[in-house]
């Protein structure tokens, strides 16, 4: 798999950078086989979700005009962020296609750039959006011109993804998971036989599950700074 742009991590609210510099090695030791192991699945989830690969089937943007007197508008730092040459659209599909964006949730980019890997109490992690990024809707101020470029709520944006194509695009696909669970046996198999060469069948995605065992067993959470 091709290497990719690093997923951001926080653990305890911070960036795996500023744990170290608290010396929290406790905590990063603790969470350090569930935070890698989120990471190398996020960084994979996302080639596949931004190529247009989703793990349940997603609704079509719709093609239902808005009205006689009422268009699909974006806002100009959206198009200019888009880099598109017009700002007015009939409908949803018109607009995803002028512009060459079919694939859900990849327009602009923005929403992907935060991306993110988190602790989930002291064993876990999760996968997530946050931070914000320009949004294509306009706002009113109360004085002067409209708001041409509102930033929205990366989470917000995901949020919106699955409300209008009822489709996740974070969610890990059956082979993702079962490179997981491979990953899991053939580390504790290792550890059962002290390091010994171990007969473990990978299924699922098989190019994951040994960056999955690679990470675990290296355990380097700064190699994600």
């Amino acid at each position: 798999m091709a290497s990719v742009e690093a997923v951001e991590v926080r653990i305890g609210g911070k960036t795996v950078k500023d744990a170290l510099a608290a010396n929290r090695m406790g905590i990063l030791g603790r969470l350090s086989r569930a935070i890698v192991v989120t990471t190398r699945l996020a960084k994979a989830v996302r080639i596949r979700a931004q190529a247009g690969d989703y793990a349940t089937a997603r609704l079509a943007y719709s093609s239902r005009k808005l009205g006689p007197r009422s268009w699909y508008f974006i806002s100009e730092g959206y198009a200019e962020a888009l880099g598109a040459r017009k700002r007015r659209y009939e409908h949803s599909l018109d607009f995803h296609r002028s512009n060459n964006r079919m694939i859900a949730g990849n327009i602009t980019g923005g929403m992907w750039s935060g991306l993110r890997v988190r602790n989930f109490g002291t064993k876990g992690a999760v996968i997530e959006f946050a931070g914000r990024s320009i949004g294509a809707q306009i706002k009113k101020r109360r004085r002067g011109k409209a708001n041409q470029r509102v930033m929205v709520g990366n989470r917000r944006k995901s949020a919106t993804v699955y409300r209008t194509l009822k489709v996740n695009v974070i969610q890990p696909n059956d082979e993702e998971i079962k490179a997981l669970g491979s990953a899991v046996v053939e580390v504790v198999g290792r550890l059962t036989a002290f390091g010994a060469p171990t007969k473990v069948q990978s299924s699922g995605d098989r190019a994951l599950a040994r960056q999955l065992v690679s990470d675990i067993e290296a355990g380097r959470v700064t190699r994600y700074l």
